[in-house]
């Protein structure tokens, strides 16, 4: 009977992990397609409009060489200062899209510290009334693990703020405890202050929550529980952190500003 009971139980988590999994795959899908989508009406758009610009603008020196004008020739981009103006704007959103593309896609101080990392996270998605407390030193994290954890995050937090009553203050907050018997652990805290309780209460019923700690669950590994406190919901991911002492390379510099 014990036996019976055991299988069952190994089978409900199988097709549990399996759902996480398959649900968040499906999440990295999404968000890859809204990349591309923007990659293609962003980038892409301007480099044509650069081109046809350059283009037009050959035309028209051209039209000028052949009416031998000695002015235009001597110094034929002077001629079209709205059109210079025009391509270095044109040329200024370029850079910026692919800057934040590649913070995207490889989001900065991944292989040097933890709290580095989420500091830039947090100054590129420009959250209002966010409070960030971060240790200055930290263990070398692996690659994935900070990669998983800021894909999460933002996960969760866009989430949250869908919805019509999202959070008026969020605090973020990465600590290392060692509990007795377990060692040192990683800890990263988001608290989430809703308006009303009713609010609290509707953000935390989400099904996709579950299906999130799951994922962490299996590919940090570590766990990720949620707990609402009246106005307030309360999120921590924790995981076993390396033995090994943190470099110093792995100090964080944080901004004066």
């Amino acid at each position: 009977m014990l036996l019976i009971g055991f299988l069952v139980w190994l089978a409900v988590f199988h097709w549990q992990t399996q759902r996480a999994l398959r649900w968040w795959f499906e999440q990295q899908h999404h968000w890859l397609c809204r990349e591309a989508e923007q990659v293609r009406n962003g980038p892409l758009q301007n480099t044509f409009v650069m081109r046809r610009q350059l283009e037009m603008n050959l035309e028209m020196n051209s039209e000028m060489n052949s009416e031998r004008n000695s002015e235009a020739l001597s110094n034929p981009l002077t001629q079209q200062p709205a059109w210079m103006a025009q391509v270095t704007q044109l040329n200024g959103q370029l850079v910026g899209q692919l800057v934040r593309l590649s913070d995207e896609l490889s989001p900065p101080y991944l292989e040097t510290s933890l709290p580095l990392a989420l500091q830039a996270w947090a100054q590129e998605e420009g959250l209002s009334g966010l409070l960030l407390c971060l240790p200055s030193r930290w263990p070398v994290e692996p690659t994935l693990r900070v990669s998983l954890l800021l894909s999460m995050l933002t996960h969760l937090l866009r989430g949250a703020m869908s919805g019509g009553d999202g959070p008026a203050a969020i605090a973020l907050e990465l600590a290392e405890r060692s509990p007795l018997g377990i060692g040192r652990i990683g800890v990263l805290t988001i608290r989430l202050e809703y308006p009303t309780v009713a609010a609290a209460r509707a953000a935390g019923r989400s099904p996709q929550w579950a299906l999130l700690s799951r994922a962490f669950a299996v590919l940090a590994p570590g766990r990720c529980t949620r707990r609402r406190q009246a106005q307030r919901m309360v999120w921590q991911f924790r995981w076993r952190l390396s033995p090994d002492p943190s470099p110093p390379d792995a100090e964080l510099r944080l901004n004066s500003d």
